[in-house]
């Protein structure tokens, strides 16, 4: 059983963490190059995102934790696989 901070995500953490910052779901949206319809749905429980677009939120909204367990889970950014 996981005790870290992603074991207890959901999609009303995620509206607290873009509320505790302040930002509305259609700037949140923008920063995170998420259709805010979607975001909308995520946050209401209805629709997933991908594990980027989860990442990019994360990043967005403060979650640095999540994000930084989301991130070896990516693929190589372009310009990272080029220069390996």
């Amino acid at each position: 059983m996981q005790t870290d901070s992603t074991s207890t995500l959901n999609s009303r953490s995620l509206r607290a963490a873009r509320e505790e910052k302040g930002m509305s779901l259609r700037t949140a949206a923008a920063r995170s190059g998420i259709d805010p319809g979607h975001l909308s749905k995520v946050e209401r429980g209805e629709k997933q995102l991908s594990l980027d677009a989860l990442y990019r939120l994360a990043l967005v909204v403060g979650l640095s934790e999540l994000a930084g367990h989301l991130k070896p889970l990516l693929p190589p950014a372009p310009e990272q696989a080029a220069a390996g």
